[in-house]
């Protein structure tokens, strides 16, 4: 009764692990040498049906009995090894698209090895992820080798880890000269900053973009637009930066282009206006150099009204060089209010001639802006010179400058006939303007000017009652 039991006992413990292996997600065999063929002896779990096959198709069946030849001959040089006793053989197998990794494990008897078992487990899905992980690579490989922008790869030092082939074209540095070194593409004026840029990437910024000027290898200096963003790791944590660069120098020159060729339109259409303003102290003073003839005695009255022609003119004259000759762009510290009454003082006699009055209103001790001169001149020119042609019949041009935040405001408030909202969004664009015979060359380059300088240009209109434009510039903190 006692071995009898014991045999049910164990009939019944097999039957419940086969039936625990049949409903296994992944698949068990096994199999031996026999007559110099690996024969299965066993096979079960719920990968082999998903592989269209059943334990009958497998056990008592050799490799070629179900798989194709080359298949099997490949599979059977790891089956050997395992028969050979060498532990830890693996292999990657396929089916019906359903990918498995097969582990086998000889089992082994007075040191011999009597048959080999084997598990295998599901991989598709993992085989998928490494698929798109694949693919993914291959994507932002040709991304970063075929992108006209220079593109490189930094570490939070700066040191450069990958340049592409447009970064090698744009600056003349080849990647094996670049990795390992500071990035070339920071001009000394900002290689200072690096540190800092890195901290705000590091601290949650996505991304810094601006332009600036930077050196070849050859010692040519371009203008680039840079565009630096971090490069995360799996817990979110900053472990490069990258930077992309664009050649804008092309359109920097064309730029300079229009600026001159504005430049030269506004002087144009001063001339007359100078030429006019100038005529009347020179019709002055000839007169009383004619009654100075005509009588013995000098009067000195005469004479302090002529030094003050005279000095006019020159005020005049020196004006107009200083809009009309190049000038070497160069940001420095100037005071807005004082720029805008040379502006003022220069563009008077045309406001004159048109029957316009300034009201100008310039706050005291304003604090100082870095900018080049020559160009917030250009700005101010530009938008006076609309405003005095908006009102042909006279009127009032309102400046004002006051403190916001970290800006200077400058207001010029016009009463014309205003401008359509419908058109004031495309304020700015090349040859778009709402004068006869306009350009929007003007307006364009104040744009491009004050976004140069930081600052913003915005303009508010209604038709009938007038125009208000309003330039932001920041001025300088003082530490």
């Amino acid at each position: 009764m006692n071995i009898r039991l014991e045999d049910q006992l164990s009939q019944f413990a097999h039957q419940e692990f086969s039936e625990i292996l049949s409903e296994q997600q992944g698949m068990t065999f096994k199999f031996k040498l026999k007559q110099g063929r690996f024969i299965h002896t066993f096979c079960a779990g719920q990968l082999l049906y998903k592989m269209g096959l059943s334990p009958e198709m497998i056990i008592g069946k050799e490799l070629r009995d179900f798989l194709p030849y080359d298949v099997s001959e490949y599979k059977e040089t790891f089956y050997y090894e395992a028969w050979q006793g060498k532990e830890g053989i693996s292999y990657e197998g396929e089916k019906e698209g359903i990918f498995y990794l097969a582990s086998l494990r000889p089992i082994k008897q007075s040191g011999m090895v009597i048959e080999v078992i084997a598990s295998c487990v599901d991989i598709t899905e993992r085989k998928k992820a490494e698929e798109e992980l694949r693919a993914t690579k291959e994507l932002l490989e040709s991304l970063f080798g075929n992108s006209v922008d220079g593109i490189y790869i930094v570490d939070i030092e700066g040191n450069v880890i990958r340049a592409n082939r447009s970064f090698e074209i744009i600056f003349g540095w080849t990647e094996d000269e670049l990795v390992g070194k500071k990035v070339r593409s920071f001009p000394v004026d900002i290689k200072s900053e690096f540190v800092d840029i890195s901290n705000k990437l590091q601290n949650g910024m996505g991304v810094i973009s601006f332009e600036t000027s930077a050196q070849r290898k050859d010692g040519e200096m371009i203008y680039i637009h840079l565009t630096m963003s971090p490069i995360k790791d799996a817990q979110g944590n900053v472990i490069a930066l990258t930077g992309i660069t664009k050649d804008i120098s092309e359109r920097k020159r064309s730029e300079d282009f229009l600026r001159k060729a504005d430049k030269l339109n506004v002087v144009g259409q001063l001339a007359a206006g100078f030429a006019h303003e100038i005529r009347n102290p020179l019709t002055t003073l000839r007169g009383f150099l004619q009654l100075m003839q005509s009588e013995k005695n000098w009067k000195s009255d005469y004479g302090d009204i002529m030094v003050d022609e005279i000095d006019r003119i020159n005020s005049i004259i020196c004006e107009f060089l200083t809009l009309a000759k190049p000038q070497s762009m160069s940001f420095k510290e100037y005071d807005v209010g004082v720029i805008l009454q040379d502006v003022i003082t220069l563009l008077d006699a045309q406001a004159t001639l048109n029957n316009i009055q300034f009201h100008v209103q310039v706050a005291s001790c304003l604090p100082l802006v870095k900018c080049s001169e020559i160009e917030i001149k250009q700005v101010f020119v530009n938008i006076i010179k609309n405003a005095i042609e908006a009102m042909p019949s006279g009127g009032i041009i309102s400046i004002a400058t006051n403190v916001q935040g970290n800006y200077i405001c400058i207001r010029f408030n016009d009463h014309g006939a205003g401008i359509p909202e419908t058109l004031i969004h495309r304020l700015g664009e090349p040859f778009f303007t709402t004068k006869e015979k306009g350009t929007g060359l003007g307006l364009m380059m104040c744009y491009k000017i004050i976004g140069d300088h930081k600052g913003k240009l915005a303009v508010n209109s209604i038709v009938g009652e007038g125009t208000t434009f309003e330039i932001r510039i920041p001025f300088l903190l003082v530490e």
